[in-house]
């Protein structure tokens, strides 16, 4: 691209700081270098835990969950390379570079939480509906397995998604709406759609349906015999497993899918810089699906014991009784 139209794409930046103000673009940018502080340590932290206790590290439950934990970490990392730095950069070789790394911290943040949502929905639906064959059809070799062809087909996306776009080398202290071509909008688009909905939402649906009728025709556990009492303990642990990743689901199409069909909407009819309330809705929307990264740590510990076992020890906290 010719350095007019690379000169208009940072004025367009720079236009949207000025219509916002220096009030709201230094809120907003605080908050964001909050919330990336707070989603890498927490989502390091689960990484860490997982790799670290052989009690999380053997479960390919949690082996997925620290996959996903790893999609959440890039998430948080993104922000430090765009609106943090370059608001203390601004040569142009520094903006270009930050641009690329940008956006593929932000696709594989994206992407990481797709697929690595899916393996945890597939994971919990084999356990509720064979629950006697889930330990050995789930093995947490299988787990790693599944984790690497995910990333890798992750990795294979993203080089397709940037391959359509001929404007990298223009994007100056770009963003990731200003950056992708609109056949990757509907790439993204038609993606999310087809695996969220089509798939992760009504196999969890399933999921769902099954575990509460099973919940209410299993008998209490101290009904079990002793020596059937800690397998039917492992299977209760499972299932909570279950309502974990339920809430993660949730959690995640509650942060991401107004970021998504507002970025979509708004990228096809406003031509930057935009008006005011439209740069401020999506900037708002930016911090809520920043959120995600935050909470999922904070699902983890609450809905699995374990996970608050881990938490603890990490920091250190080895005296302390867990429920």
């Amino acid at each position: 691209m010719s350095s007019n139209s690379t000169t208009i794409e940072g004025d367009a930046v720079s236009s949207e700081d000025a219509i916002l103000g220096p009030e709201v673009v230094w809120t907003f940018l605080i908050l964001r270098i909050i919330q990336a502080i707070l989603s890498m340590l927490g989502n390091l932290g689960t990484i860490i835990a997982v790799f670290k206790f052989e009690f999380l590290r053997e479960n390919s439950a949690c082996r997925l969950v620290a996959a996903l934990g790893l999609a959440d970490f890039f998430g948080g990392v993104t922000p430090i390379f765009g609106p943090i730095a370059r608001s203390l950069t601004s040569t142009t070789l520094a903006l270009n570079m930050l641009c690329y790394v940008q956006v593929l911290f932000t696709l594989l943040n994206g992407y990481g939480n797709v697929y690595c949502t899916l393996l945890c929905t597939i994971d919990r639906y084999v356990f509720i509906n064979w629950p006697l064959r889930y330990f050995a059809i789930a093995t947490p070799q299988r787990a790693l397995k599944a984790i690497l062809v995910a990333w890798g087909l992750i990795i294979l996306q993203i080089a397709l998604t940037l391959s359509l776009s001929p404007y990298l080398d223009a994007a100056i202290g770009c963003k990731l709406p200003k950056v992708l071509p609109k056949a990757a909008y509907y790439e993204n688009l038609a993606q999310y759609i087809l695996i969220t909905f089509c798939i992760v939402v009504p196999i969890y649906g399933v999921i769902g349906y099954t575990s509460s009728k099973l919940s209410k025709t299993e008998p209490d556990l101290m009904n079990y015999p002793p020596e059937a009492q800690a397998l039917q303990k492992a299977k209760l642990q499972e299932r909570k497993m279950a309502k974990t990743i339920g809430l993660v689901l949730g959690t995640y199409l509650t942060c991401y899918t107004p970021l998504l069909v507002y970025n979509i909407i708004t990228g096809f009819i406003f031509k930057p810089p935009a008006p005011f309330a439209i740069i401020l809705g999506h900037r708002i929307l930016v911090l809520v699906y920043n959120m995600q990264g935050i909470l999922n740590p904070f699902i983890y510990s609450w809905k699995n014991v374990h996970f608050k076992k881990a938490y603890g020890k990490l920091l250190c906290r080895k005296g302390q009784q867990w429920g």
